[in-house]
């Protein structure tokens, strides 16, 4: 009886502990390594290092206005354009030098032509909602995260640095989508009482404020992804399940990860200027337990029809019955690369080592994510939108 008061007493100073110190970085976290969002690693075996095209083939023209729908989806002349950015990205992130200076030239090119405009939407419009997610996944992100690891390479004059980061700054700010000003979800939603800044939209824009920060050296922008990390990992449900995301009909899972990948990028930025936010728990709320809904879910996916016949915004996916998870999408697996790495002991990973001694009688889900985990070490992933930057790379341990 003594043994297990003392587990529940130490239990619940873990969770304090953990609150407090969340709470502490929150208010106060400052900008360590300025300019610094993703380090390129020391040891480059698990980085795309050789760049196979080279500028002339592979141009990655600006453009100027975004014009994504009104309904379902986005400006996917943004998504064309990142995976041509991408082919500079990835070997500059491994520090090929001439990749580096491809990227710079692409992102002053972009900043010169004034590209990734927002007109014509006002704020949380339907249309404003695709047009924010458009240029804060596809060219905010992942241009800040190029240009950081271009200044760990190569000299770049100040007057470039300059109209470069008030770019960066104008289509950040311009695309901003924190939804801290709007209320919580209300009645007639599975989403009720949740802030809508835990919504992946906002995590998204969130990314982008934290990256800008960074490059800025300006700590409130730095911080302001925290609040929605909180909100997130607070407002879950005791199952883990995300309550915005798993309405979302047949791609209920499909969000749910894509919001998981979002966390881990926040946590790995954060982690980057020297703070641990992964172990962020709220009365049991964590994002172990987000894992956990995740891989419930593979081997019963029944779990998520109760929240998933909501109906939400399922886009392609109208049976909800039929969950719609792509077995090699870096959005659906790149929380992955990161958690499998630094909680290799964890109950959650040691259920998925289990399951991969035993391929031959799991269900398709559960191959799905036992494939990824058996590769993480191995294999790069697709365009580096939710995740930032390619994972194996930079997000793996």
């Amino acid at each position: 009886m003594k043994r297990f008061i003392t587990l529940i007493v130490i239990s619940f100073l873990i969770s304090n502990i953990s609150k407090a110190n969340f709470k502490e970085i929150k208010k106060k976290a400052a900008v360590n390594n300025p300019e610094i969002i993703f380090p390129i690693p020391k040891n480059l075996d698990k980085c795309i290092i050789n760049m196979y095209v080279n500028k002339g083939n592979n141009p990655v023209l600006p453009v100027i206005k975004v014009d994504a729908p009104s309904g379902y989806g986005l400006d996917n002349r943004f998504n064309y354009a990142l995976n041509k950015f991408e082919n500079f990205k990835r070997p500059c992130g491994g520090g090929n030098v001439e990749a580096c200076e491809n990227v710079k030239r692409v992102i002053l090119d972009w900043a010169k032509a004034d590209a990734a405009q927002r007109k014509g939407a006002s704020d949380h419009e339907a249309k404003h909602w695709n047009d924010t997610l458009t240029v804060n996944l596809w060219i905010a992100s992942p241009m800040m995260a190029g240009y950081s690891f271009a200044k760990q390479k190569i000299t770049i004059p100040e007057e470039e640095d300059k109209i470069i980061k008030d770019w960066f700054k104008k289509i950040v700010k311009k695309n901003q989508h924190l939804m801290y000003e709007l209320k919580k979800y209300k009645q007639g939603t599975q989403a009720i009482g949740v802030p809508r800044s835990a919504h992946n939209h906002a995590l998204s824009s969130a990314i982008s404020h934290m990256q800008l920060g960074i490059l800025l050296n300006d700590d409130k922008l730095f911080r302001k992804a925290f609040k929605n990390y909180e909100n997130a990992i607070k407002f879950q449900r005791k199952d883990g399940s995300m309550p915005i995301e798993t309405r979302r009909g047949g791609r209920a899972i499909f969000y749910q990860g894509r919001a998981m990948t979002a966390l881990t990028s926040i946590a790995i930025i954060a982690e980057n200027q020297g703070y641990n936010i992964w172990d962020y728990d709220h009365k049991g709320k964590n994002f172990h337990n987000i894992v956990k809904f995740f891989i419930d879910f593979t081997e019963n996916n029944e779990i998520v029809f109760k929240y998933a016949k909501e109906m939400k915004a399922p886009g392609p996916a109208k049976d909800y019955k039929r969950q719609d998870v792509d077995g090699s999408s870096s959005s659906q697996w790149g929380w992955l690369y990161a958690y499998a790495t630094r909680y290799p002991n964890h109950e959650n990973i040691q259920r998925l080592k289990q399951w991969s001694t035993n391929y031959k009688d799991l269900n398709n889900y559960q191959k799905k994510i036992i494939s990824n985990f058996d590769n993480v070490l191995k294999r790069n992933a697709g365009t580096s939108s939710w995740t930032v930057v390619e994972p194996r790379c930079h997000f793996t341990k």
